[in-house]
């Protein structure tokens, strides 16, 4: 996991606790604000993930194309 993501899931968790009532803050613990920074982690880490294999499979189309004969051009 990098340093990026990271930082971009602790940014999420603290959007999310600035929009909460005190009454729902008090209900939540550092405990679960901390699984969520997990959850929000893994769900950038799969995307990230799914966007190589996308990226990989677009460079192997794109080598796929250039290997023709070479006719001197």
């Amino acid at each position: 996991m990098t340093t990026e993501n990271n930082q971009l899931a602790e940014k999420v968790v603290t959007a999310f606790k600035s929009v909460l009532t005190d009454e729902a803050l008090s209900h939540i613990s550092e405990q679960e604000f901390h699984q969520l920074n997990l959850i929000v982690r893994e769900a950038l880490s799969q995307h990230l993930g799914q966007a190589a294999t996308l990226v990989e499979g677009t460079a192997r189309q794109l080598r796929d194309m250039t290997d023709h004969q070479d006719i001197g051009l």
